[in-house]
C-alpha cells in the first residue's frame, strides 16, 4: 500500500473522507453487510455505521450495529429504542483501525455469546496517525482502481 507521508492541508482530509468510506466497505464486506448497510461521515468526529442482520444474545428484541470512531476504534452496540444514544455491549481494543478480518472474526464471537472484555475506551483526539492512515486507505483504493 502506497504511504502518504505529507499531503496539503486541504487534500489530506479529502483523502482521509474517502479511506474511511473504503475501510467502512471492507469491514462491512467482512462481516457479510452489504454497502447499503455502512454508513459513515469525515466531520467534527470522524465515525462509521454498519447496521447488522443478527441480532445479539442477551438483546434478542433489539437492532444491532457495529460503530467506529476515531477516538475510540469499534464497538457492538444495540439499539435502545426510545431514541437514546445506542448502548454499548463490546469494545474492540487495541489499534483503531484493525484489519477487517480482526474486526470479523471479533464480531463472531461476540455474536457466539463469548464473554469478550470490552478492554479499556480510549478517549483520545483524533491523531495526525489515524487521519494519515485513512488516507492510505483512499491511496491503496486509487492504485486498485489504475491496474
Amino acid at each position: 500500500m502506497p504511504v502518504v507521508e505529507q499531503a496539503d492541508d486541504e487534500i489530506l482530509p479529502e483523502l482521509a473522507e474517502r479511506g474511511l468510506r473504503h475501510y467502512t466497505a471492507r469491514v462491512a464486506a467482512a462481516v457479510g453487510a452489504g454497502p447499503e448497510a455502512a454508513w459513515c461521515e469525515w466531520a467534527d468526529a470522524p465515525s462509521a455505521y454498519i447496521a447488522l442482520d443478527q441480532r445479539l444474545p442477551g438483546h434478542p428484541d433489539r437492532d444491532a450495529a457495529l460503530i467506529w470512531t476515531a477516538e475510540r476504534g469499534w464497538a457492538v452496540a444495540v439499539e435502545t429504542g426510545c431514541g437514546e444514544d445506542l448502548l454499548i455491549t463490546a469494545a474492540l481494543g487495541g489499534d483503531v483501525l484493525p484489519a477487517a478480518a480482526t474486526v470479523a472474526a471479533w464480531l463472531r464471537a461476540v455474536r457466539s455469546g463469548k464473554r469478550v472484555s470490552a478492554q479499556g475506551h480510549r478517549s483520545a483526539a483524533v491523531s495526525t496517525d489515524v487521519t494519515h492512515r485513512l488516507a492510505n486507505w483512499a491511496s491503496s483504493t486509487l492504485s486498485s482502481a489504475m491496474s
